[in-house]
């Protein structure tokens, strides 16, 4: 069973999977709760040829703000810029090419998944809706999101909560959570286009 606890299934029109739900991405801190922790909307929608439509939406809580090294808020809105699901896309059926859709930059990362950055979603704001297209079901696996700046990065593991990814029936690979936001970084503004966007840093 995909996420028990996290799914509020849809009605399914001749038997085809149409789920929705939402994951908490816990902050860099092990925050899982209040606004530090980001919100993962996501549906899983099957279509009459058996194709799979995955779509998830980043909610960035009212209040979330930077944090000092030490977990300190400080007065300066928190961002969040970058989205990834972990699983093998070059295993058979896991993913359809060139179905992935919704960032401004989207970039297929064969065996460690799928990786969105978009325009930075302030507190209070949502991503677009970042999707593809699989031809395997859902089970639950891991999501991280990222920013330059604590409580970045956010993730399923391990304090979060999953998000559903396709079955690939394989190991998958993890890359290292230092791996991942140096990733992030790469398709960040910089920092000082960043206190250009939010002002002066109040971190100490």
């Amino acid at each position: 069973m995909l996420l028990s606890g996290l799914l509020c299934p849809n009605t399914q029109a001749q038997g085809l999977l149409n789920e929705k739900g939402k994951s908490v991405l816990a902050d860099v801190f092990g925050t899982a709760s209040g606004p530090e922790a980001l919100i993962v909307s996501w549906t899983v929608v099957e279509d009459a040829a058996g194709t799979y439509t995955y779509s998830y939406i980043v909610n960035n809580l009212k209040g979330d703000v930077l944090l000092t090294d030490a977990g300190q808020p400080t007065s300066t809105p928190e961002i969040v810029d970058a989205f990834m699901v972990a699983f093998d896309t070059t295993a058979p059926g896991a993913f359809v090419p060139l179905s992935q859709t919704g960032g401004s930059c989207d970039v297929n990362l064969g065996p460690f998944g799928l990786f969105w950055s978009f325009t930075p979603v302030q507190p209070g704001s949502a991503s677009p809706t970042l999707s593809f297209e699989s031809d395997l079901p859902p089970v639950p696996g891991n999501a991280s999101a990222t920013d330059s700046s604590p409580p970045s990065p956010w993730a399923s593991s391990p304090d979060g909560q999953q998000v559903p990814v396709p079955d690939p029936q394989t190991d998958v690979p993890e890359p290292a959570p230092a791996a991942l936001f140096a990733l992030g970084l790469l398709f960040l503004p910089s920092r000082a286009a960043l206190r250009k966007r939010t002002g002066p840093s109040t971190r100490t």
